[in-house]
């Protein structure tokens, strides 16, 4: 399903599309986000653009983030294959340059396909217009592997952990909190997470957590709706639970590795999404045993979690923002 659900949905006014990569190169540790974006608003003409950051873990100087916005891109409804001002991301494949902030980029980049898309939020969501953004992972689990140019010095990847992610729709949510881990200390599982706030008409909605944890080969789904808010600005406390699994722990990632993004949705308003591809986690599963819940796996990242926390506010303690590139 990964050339199906990376098509090109968002073809109508007032929607937004998104396709974007995401990975840890293991030989320095740093994360990096790659981004295509495409923004069809309610009024006026469409726009797209091509976003770069990487995070440095040994210290926030090497930290930054460039966004070029573009009125000249080519998008496919048949197969993954999108073009945005000369950088492109299609099966497989992503590859482009930019300039801004004084800081000059170049990738050249190969990834894995071929697996099974994993839908982050209940099946019921992707139907018509319950949700009004629908995420997708069609590569959840990727090697990454290519070069990449940083002001005039190359460095080679390889089998950089990661993932490639699609996501499309009306609207962003009020306000949420994503993560994403595939490169663990001596464990191997993937978690992908999601909590999120909606709005429908004046109210908003109880947050939806939807968590998937992949283990021993197989995914287990966990879900709850609350209205407690489980997340703030650099921190998510985990505790979610179903008749047969219990997840519990924390995401977390400190101020000085994030960088500050502005989204427009369709309606002209913004959210501002505070990420950081260094990000650390500490979660434990367990499994309901004879006499309760036992813990069978304690999921340990240090640096290799993708991390994002988002709203309608910026957050000034995060003080770096993506340089916006005209």
């Amino acid at each position: 399903m990964t050339e199906q659900d990376n098509t090109h949905r968002a073809t109508g006014r007032g929607t937004y599309e998104v396709w974007f990569l995401t990975f840890t190169d293991t030989a320095t540790g740093a994360g990096y986000w790659i981004r295509s974006t495409y923004l069809a608003p309610r009024r006026g003409s469409g726009s797209a653009g091509v976003w770069f950051a990487r995070f440095d873990p040994t210290g926030p100087t090497g930290t930054f983030g460039i966004h070029r916005a573009s009125s000249s891109w080519r998008l496919s409804s048949e197969s993954f294959d999108t073009e945005i001002d000369g950088c492109v991301m299609r099966s497989g494949h992503a590859a482009g340059s930019l300039e801004g902030g004084g800081h000059s980029v170049r990738w050249d980049l190969e990834f894995g396909t071929g697996g099974p898309t994993y839908r982050l939020l209940p099946s019921v969501m992707y139907r018509g217009n319950l949700a009004p953004t629908k995420p997708l992972a069609p590569n959840v689990d990727t090697l990454v592997g290519g070069v990449i140019t940083i002001d005039g010095v190359t460095s080679r990847v390889d089998d950089a952990p990661g993932q490639q992610g699609h996501l499309y729709g009306e609207r962003h949510a009020e306000r949420w909190a994503w993560a994403h881990c595939s490169d663990f200390e001596g464990e191997e599982a993937i978690v992908h997470a999601l909590i999120a706030q909606g709005r429908r008409g004046p109210f908003k909605t109880p947050y939806l957590t939807s968590i998937g944890v992949r283990w021993r080969g197989e995914w287990i789904r966990l879900t709850k709706l609350s209205w407690k808010r489980d997340f703030g600005l650099g921190r998510w406390r985990v505790g979610v639970d179903t008749r047969h699994h219990r997840l519990t722990g924390r995401i977390e990632a400190p101020v000085r590795s994030m960088i500050r993004a502005r989204y427009q949705d369709p309606d002209g308003s913004s959210r501002y999404c505070h990420n950081s591809e260094v990000a650390s986690c500490r979660l434990a599963l367990f499994e309901r045993r004879i006499g309760g819940f036992e813990e069978v796996a304690l999921l340990e990242s240090r640096g290799t979690t993708h991390a994002e926390w988002a709203g309608r506010t910026p957050a000034r303690a995060v003080g770096r923002e993506f340089e916006e590139v005209p």
